[in-house]
């Protein structure tokens, strides 16, 4: 009789055991960034980037929750195509004339599109002296950057990012109302508190910011290297628009910035799918501390693990059927602890079927894992609020060469022509205002070199530059790339 698959559950389990004995000794130390009474930085210093497509039908409680924090400006970028779009919402809220006099919209050219390059748009446009990058669904608290900006009085810490929640409205708060996936993104969220303090301790390490909420220091984001870096970054040869939170930390440990944790309710993860692999190959902090090389490489293999888990309990069922059972038993016995917290949390949830969602959550890293891996050269995802969800687009270019040389000319093309535009405080004048061709610039991100070019009414150019350009753009728009024959 074979005891393979019985070794394999008892080695995974002593694995676990230990790990969990570890990571509770390391959290246990966590302390938070204390708040002096005089913060070097304060909430006037503060940029709001936020990227987005169509708003969500939450951004008015969203934006007034920023707005709440008294920020310095509140910076929305967009597509051409949604443009209109936010403004409309914008007029639509009520909002002061204060309020209205900090916010300002920016959007790509016609054609252009990318989650990527909106985020680099955002990042050259803020002229406060901190970021703070966040999706148009996230709510703050009334002192989120009251309780995050401390992490900057360390000269070393480059950004910071805090936990994050969910929020289910008052009218949603009900078992017989609220959907499996409601409970199964809650659940996904409450398994990850608390879960990045322990690296933290260890070696004042962060795999990865949550790409919904961080902040940061502006220069380092407006660093031209930094900027080319962003947009030009690739995956099988195709410019990659997804994974941006990812790409954000690995420059960021590559540049010897420290990544602050800041886990208090005031600071109110998500962690993401992410390339671990680049970690070992080009952040060599990885290899500083034991915990934190083990734990990447962990992250790598976590998918085979897994598999090598599921056929130690399919072995093991099949040759120890009763044993195989009582190790199944003791499983979720220790998982009784943690969903009790979660259902006290949020006691409005808990019914049979969504007891399964929360369980499902937990037992899908393998399928989600492997979505992940054969879906890696997508980059379009829902972006949007319920019926109201948009796909994001990915990077339109038309390839015209062959690939590598078409990804760099979509990369200057991008460059040269992504364009922009400042809300006035009404958005009726801007909707006047964007029929009004003379009064359309165009901006240089200025990725190359510390110039920028601006074309609009009155600005003289030559005939090569305007050559150039439209060839660049044409390059950009029209066209996916070509397949060998």
């Amino acid at each position: 009789m074979s005891y393979t698959g019985l070794a394999i559950l008892g080695l995974m389990r002593a694995w676990g055991a230990g790990e969990n004995k570890i990571a509770s000794y390391y959290s246990s130390k966590y302390e938070p960034f204390p708040t002096p009474e005089d913060l070097l930085f304060t909430s006037k210093d503060v940029s709001v980037i936020v990227p987005l497509l169509d708003p969500p039908k939450i951004m008015e409680l969203c934006l007034k929750s920023w707005l709440k924090n008294q920020p310095h400006e509140v910076i929305f970028v967009t597509t051409f195509d949604y443009f209109q779009a936010v403004l409309s919402a914008l007029e639509s809220y009520d909002l002061t004339t204060e309020d209205r006099a900090i916010i300002k919209v920016f959007h790509l050219d016609k054609g252009i599109m990318g989650h990527r390059l909106q985020y680099a748009m955002g990042f050259k446009e803020a002229s406060g002296k901190i970021l703070a990058v966040t999706d148009d669904q996230i709510l703050w608290s009334d002192d989120m950057l009251k309780s995050m900006l401390p992490c900057f009085e360390d000269p070393k810490v480059g950004a910071a990012g805090g936990p994050i929640g969910v929020r289910i409205p008052e009218e949603r708060r009900s078992k017989d109302i609220i959907t499996g996936w409601e409970v199964a993104g809650a659940k996904y969220l409450f398994n990850g508190r608390g879960g990045s303090t322990a690296s933290w301790v260890a070696d004042k390490w962060t795999w990865c910011l949550a790409g919904c909420n961080w902040l940061a220091r502006t220069a380092i984001f407006q660093d031209p290297v930094f900027l080319n870096t962003f947009i030009t970054e690739t995956w099988a040869g195709r410019p990659l628009n997804s994974g941006a939170d990812n790409m954000v930390t690995r420059f960021l440990h590559q540049q010897g910035h420290v990544i602050a944790i800041q886990n208090t309710e005031g600071a109110m993860e998500r962690n993401t799918l992410q390339n671990y692999m680049k970690f070992l190959t080009e952040v060599p902090q990885t290899y500083r501390h034991p915990y934190i090389l083990y734990n990447t490489v962990n992250r790598i293999l976590r998918v085979p693990v897994g598999l090598i888990h599921i056929l130690g309990w399919v072995h093991a069922l099949q040759h120890q059927p009763l044993i195989a059972l009582g190790f199944l038993a003791y499983y979720f016995y220790a998982m009784v602890p943690t969903y009790r917290k979660f259902w006290a949390t949020y006691p409005y949830m808990y019914s049979p079927c969504n007891l399964l969602a929360a369980l499902a959550v937990d037992l899908s890293t393998i399928p989600v894992g492997l979505w992940g891996i054969f879906t890696l050269d997508t980059d379009t995802w829902v972006h949007g609020d319920g019926e109201t969800a948009k796909k994001q687009p990915g990077i339109v270019m038309k390839a015209t060469q062959d690939l590598a040389s078409s990804t760099q000319a979509a990369g200057v093309a991008a460059n040269d022509l992504i364009s922009l535009r400042s809300q006035v405080p009404s958005a009726t004048e801007a909707n006047g205002a964007i029929q009004d061709q003379d009064d359309v610039q165009y901006s240089n991100l200025c990725l190359s070199t510390s110039k920028c070019t601006k074309l609009g009414h009155g600005a003289e150019q030559s005939e090569e530059s305007l050559v150039a350009l439209s060839e660049a753009a044409e390059l950009l728009n029209e066209a996916e790339p070509k397949k060998d024959k």
